[in-house]
């Protein structure tokens, strides 16, 4: 089974000592929120692991800002399994729904959702609690990313509802969004309490980084949820697409998939050996060095966190009972960013 593939990563890592009372707080979060309804519902949901894979991924995240970080990252469940049913099929009714989603960071936080949906609230309640603290550039990167994270939903719903075949070049430039690494990744930061230098951070060389990281989550990903997209009929997954290009079994695909896991790991390595040699060339001080090293830090936590969660949960051993999607109380505005 795909899900039990282990993968090459040269990165050691570590789980949040406030894993358990972070789970707590985020069970409590999406009853309030309705993101999660029905006691089979949360047993099921709760046994997924997920606040796990955001403790593996933020470990030196604490109180509040492990809190923040856990439903940022787990809440990206609730709103994937919208789209596992009939709405995942309709990219009309899914570009309505993300074009609310992704007006949110473009308000003043705090600002109640247009669309008076469970996930419109929590996002809502997650944008405001991210920005506390944060530059207006941080703020309106993450925007962007959450803005292209949210939009990709409605290219795989148009790619469902048209039987589109994907090639490998098409999907990985899709897939690259919709896994939603980069705003994860922003969190790094926020969760930190620092930001990486502007002119270091849009260097070619952390930008690359940052793509090798995301490379490698969702290649693993890819491995992990193979099955579960092939008994969905879902055409985004690298495993499937090369088995059916290549013509090849299921295991040489997963080992090709693998591989290429491998190898973005080692390039990130390379460059992140490198960065001392960026940070002089550029003029970067102590401070922006060090905030840079915990960024790349945290780029290495969520490689290995998330494979390490991706191996033992069982969300990806079936699929999950399709949601209601959320209908507005109110129309959704007609533009969005």
């Amino acid at each position: 089974m795909p899900q039990d593939i282990s993968f090459y990563l040269p990165f050691q890592g570590s789980i949040n000592p406030g894993a358990g009372r972070a789970r707590i707080h985020h069970l409590d979060w999406v009853r309030r929120h309705g993101l999660v309804v029905g006691e089979a519902a949360l047993r099921r949901y709760q046994g997924w692991q997920v606040t796990d894979l955001a403790a593996y991924a933020y470990p030196e995240a604490a109180g509040g800002d492990l809190d923040l970080v856990t439903d940022a990252v787990c809440i990206g469940f609730p709103l994937d399994d919208l789209f596992d049913g009939p709405l995942g099929r309709q990219p009309e009714r899914v570009a309505q729904l993300v074009t609310e989603l992704a007006a949110i960071p473009y308000r003043a936080p705090g600002t109640p959702p247009a669309l008076d949906a469970p996930i419109a609230r929590a996002y809502a309640d997650v944008w405001r609690r991210s920005v506390v603290g944060m530059s207006p550039a941080w703020r309106a990167r993450a925007a962007a990313n959450l803005g292209r994270f949210f939009r990709a939903y409605v290219r795989e719903a148009r790619n469902r509802a048209q039987g589109v075949v994907l090639d490998e070049e098409a999907y990985v430039r899709l897939r690259r969004q919709a896994v939603g690494t980069a705003p994860c990744f922003d969190l790094i930061e926020r969760a930190g309490h620092f930001e990486v230098p502007a002119g270091v951070f849009w260097s070619h060389e952390v930008r690359l980084l940052t793509r090798c990281a995301g490379d490698v989550v969702f290649l693993c990903n890819d491995v992990h949820s193979a099955e579960r997209e092939e008994a969905q009929g879902d055409p985004h997954n690298l495993v499937l697409i090369r088995q059916r290009a290549r013509g090849c079994p299921r295991e040489e695909a997963v080992r090709q998939v693998t591989r290429l896991a491998t190898s973005r790991a080692r390039v990130f390595a390379a460059l992140a050996a490198r960065l001392p040699e960026l940070c002089e060339r550029l003029g970067v001080d102590a401070r922006g060095q060090a905030d840079l090293d915990r960024y790349v830090a945290g780029l290495r936590n969520w490689m290995v966190g998330n494979q390490r969660w991706g191996v033992v949960t069982p969300r990806y051993g079936a699929a999950p009972q399709p949601t209601e999607p959320p209908r507005p109380a109110t129309p959704a505005p007609t533009g969005g960013p």
